[in-house]
């Protein structure tokens, strides 16, 4: 993942939900489970972190754009359709 331009943490918080949000829907009808998520995220030289893409993840399924299914995190319907709605 590349660094956003911004400094600003609120910027970068909605940065790393994008991300995070982008790649479980591309990713969609296939799931990672939390920790295979974390581990294709995580970028040292972005210092994008596990801190940054749990507290995405929680962020996400608070706005009902993922949900958890034991270990495994799925984007609900609304998520999916936004994405095909604002694909090029």
């Amino acid at each position: 993942m590349c660094r956003p331009s911004s400094g600003q943490p609120v910027d970068r918080d909605l940065w790393v939900e994008h991300v995070v949000l982008l790649e479980i829907v591309s990713l969609h009808p296939d799931h990672l489970t939390f920790e295979e998520l974390i581990v294709r995220l995580e970028d040292q030289a972005s210092d994008t972190d596990r801190t940054a893409i749990m507290d995405s993840l929680q962020a996400l399924k608070r706005s009902g754009l993922i949900r958890f299914n034991g270990d495994v995190v799925e984007p609900t319907f609304a998520a999916v359709r936004a994405a095909a709605i604002f694909e090029p």
